[in-house]
């Protein structure tokens, strides 16, 4: 299993996340502090998308997953989700290497897992 996450697609840039590092980054935040009843250290996705620089013609981000269907978000949705890598300090490995949660918290029982590639379309 690859720790690595890829954004590719309609983007100027293709991003490769490397969520096993995020645990020194500044921007990290307490999941719970955004959803209630979750736990765990997270990053919000938006600012990654926008590193890729979306064609104008994106609305969709379809996420290719290693196990399961795929599972497609609108752009505004997966602006604002939130990837969840770390949990009691650790890397998230069951279902890892991160867990995306909608910022509504409509999916915080079940996060989308098992994430390989972030397509925007």
């Amino acid at each position: 299993m690859s720790p690595i996450i890829l954004i590719t697609g309609k983007v100027a840039f293709r991003i490769n996340l490397d969520p096993t590092i995020w645990i020194l980054d500044d921007r990290r935040f307490q999941l719970g502090e955004r959803i209630a009843g979750t736990e765990g250290l997270a990053m919000e996705l938006g600012p990654y998308l926008d590193k890729a620089e979306p064609d104008a013609k994106v609305t969709q981000v379809v996420c290719h997953r290693e196990q399961g269907d795929a599972v497609t978000l609108t752009l505004e949705q997966a602006r604002s989700a939130f990837l969840c890598f770390a949990k009691d300090g650790r890397p998230i490995r069951e279902g890892g290497p991160a867990l995306l949660y909608l910022a509504d918290g409509s999916n915080k029982e079940q996060p989308i897992s098992h994430i390989r590639e972030l397509e925007l379309v």
